[in-house]
């Protein structure tokens, strides 16, 4: 059997609030949940982000896919998962429309949007959900209370399910930031500009990279096996080329 889930009382809220959670941006923002809150929780990740410089926690599989298609959009500035929302707020937004506000034990449960987001144009509150879930009433009661909140706030909040998520973009976007760093591979920049161009070359109409053209051009450029990959990955990061990100990139 999984751990217990630690109880919820006006002594966990002060202690989060004192913790710092829910507050500062990039690199110093803290979730309001944090993985080792709920050991016995099923599928949950920590993931290094690459916006934001820091470990991100992250509650599902759906989460942790919508996280590597954000952390690879060049528009999005920061994320911020599992964003607290003012609980004074929310209770009083359930109060008006006649909804039970969330509890835990003895306390009002602190309600949080999965996603909190800042793009170049401002922003967006970002729930992500099975898309199973969204027929059941006290899913919709809780959804109408954290629809309410943002609209109040100014800011644009939207559901997203596994029908919005794009599994093998999100795959893609988490391969291609993975791995060696081309400058480590040749380190001589102008040798490395010169095997970017030789591989761009050899990139096909569609921007992929034949499987046949992998160990020549690293036979030829004396490198380990990999570095054609990896080389590949840059070509994609920087624009050289511009492949289907919505079709697997690899095997």
């Amino acid at each position: 059997m999984g751990k217990r889930r630690p109880s919820w009382d006006y002594q966990h809220y002060i202690r989060y609030l004192k913790e710092g959670r829910g507050q500062g941006t990039g690199a110093d923002y803290r979730p309001w949940i944090c993985i080792h809150d709920f050991p016995s929780r099923g599928v949950s990740a920590r993931v290094p982000g690459r916006t934001t410089g820091r470990i991100h926690h992250l509650l599902s599989r759906n989460e942790e896919y919508y996280f590597y298609i954000l952390d690879a959009d060049p528009d999005v500035l920061d994320i911020r998962e599992q964003f607290p929302l003012r609980l004074t707020e929310t209770m009083e937004i359930a109060r008006r429309l006649n909804i039970r506000h969330p509890w835990k034990g003895s306390f009002p449960f602190v309600m949080t949007t999965d996603f909190l987001i800042t793009r170049t144009d401002g922003l967006h509150a970002r729930t992500v959900k099975c898309s199973d879930e969204l027929e059941k009433p006290r899913v919709i009661e809780k959804f109408t209370i954290e629809h309410a909140y943002w609209k109040a706030h100014g800011v644009d909040w939207k559901i997203v399910t596994e029908k919005q998520i794009c599994r093998d973009r999100a795959l893609n976007c988490q391969w291609l930031y993975s791995g060696e760093a081309p400058e480590n591979i040749i380190p001589d920049p102008a040798a490395l500009k010169e095997a970017l161009a030789s591989l761009l070359e050899l990139t096909d109409e569609d921007g992929l990279l034949p499987a046949d053209c992998i160990r020549p051009f690293e036979d030829s450029f004396r490198l380990p096996a990999g570095s054609a990959v990896a080389l590949y990955k840059s070509l994609i990061i920087n624009a050289s080329i511009s492949p289907d990100m919505s079709r697997k990139l690899f095997s």
